[in-house]
């Protein structure tokens, strides 16, 4: 099984980025709709999406706050991180540079970024998707009966930027999706929380997004069902040392635990300590556990 993994598992990952600009030595959130609706930067018709570059297979669109970048499935996660490490370089220099007076030619892999919230209040209709969160709902595996809602978010002072995870290719996955999604919290998530450079920010990030068992089943178009682990935020983008960590440990979490059944021993033993490190960001707890888990692999 382990071999028929390795061939068969794909990675994707549609992380959040933040343009920022600073004031005060404070990083605060510039929103993509500035630069459509001032400085008529163009971009491509895509709904609640425009999409501002297309590198390849990669775009580069709009996402509330974010300017979000969608990449197609891999074997090897590696060589989705290069790309979208080159994809933000480019954007940063072929557009973001563009704009000296409102922003910095820069591309941020922060969970959590200021938000200017007299500065955008009341800016019109481009500038609602800035303003709400939830507006695309997602589940939690440990609360099943509780809904996503859209919240008011036209005050709040801060704005955040997830690194989910796309996983599919595994016929367990596609069979057994909660416990797919519990294997990465036991694994991609300790490993976001244990080795971030920034746990301040994950914790700001925490307020609302981030919790532990965050995830949306996947309807790929080429007919696979597939996972998105939303726990995680983006800052493994910015580091491939990070990235490595992570995405080593969603790789055990989907062959070891799921394919190899360890799931559901280590659901009873370690889960809620999991949980509980995830949501105080306590990375010696996270790096305990993991340590564990790995004398059981």
């Amino acid at each position: 099984k382990g071999d028929k993994l390795n061939t068969m598992l794909k990675f994707g990952s549609d992380p959040e980025f933040a343009a920022g600009y600073e004031i005060d030595g404070v990083l605060n959130v510039l929103p993509p709709a500035v630069l459509r609706e001032d400085y008529n930067l163009q971009f491509e018709q895509n709904g609640r999406h425009p999409i501002f570059k297309k590198y390849g297979d990669t775009f580069v669109h709009e996402d509330g706050c974010a300017f979000e970048m969608s990449t197609p499935p891999v074997y090897n996660w590696k060589d989705m991180w290069e790309t979208l490490s080159d994809s933000k370089e480019r954007f940063s220099a072929e557009v973001l540079s563009q704009f000296p007076k409102e922003c910095n030619a820069k591309l941020y892999s922060l969970p959590a970024m200021k938000y200017q919230v007299d500065r955008w209040i009341g800016r019109g209709p481009e500038f609602q998707l800035s303003t709400v969160f939830g507006c695309d709902p997602d589940e939690d595996v440990f609360k099943m009966k509780t809904r996503c809602r859209v919240l008011d978010a036209s005050r709040h002072p801060w704005r955040y930027f997830g690194g989910h995870i796309h996983a599919s290719g595994v016929p367990e996955i596609e069979s057994a999706p909660l416990q797919a999604i519990k294997s990465m919290v036991l694994t991609a998530g300790l490993a976001s929380t244990a080795y971030t450079d920034v746990p301040s920010l994950e914790k700001e990030r925490l307020f609302l997004y981030g919790k532990p068992g965050k995830f949306r089943i996947q309807h790929y178009p080429n007919g696979e069902t597939g996972i998105e682990y939303r726990t995680c935020s983006t800052r493994w983008t910015e580091s491939m040392e990070l990235a490595e960590k992570v995405f080593t440990w969603a790789e055990i979490g989907l062959k070891s635990l799921l394919q190899g059944g360890l799931i559901n021993e280590l659901e009873s033993l370690v889960m809620d300590d999991a949980k509980k490190a995830i949501l105080s960001v306590d990375q010696d707890k996270a790096k305990g556990i993991l340590a564990y888990i790995e004398t059981r692999i």
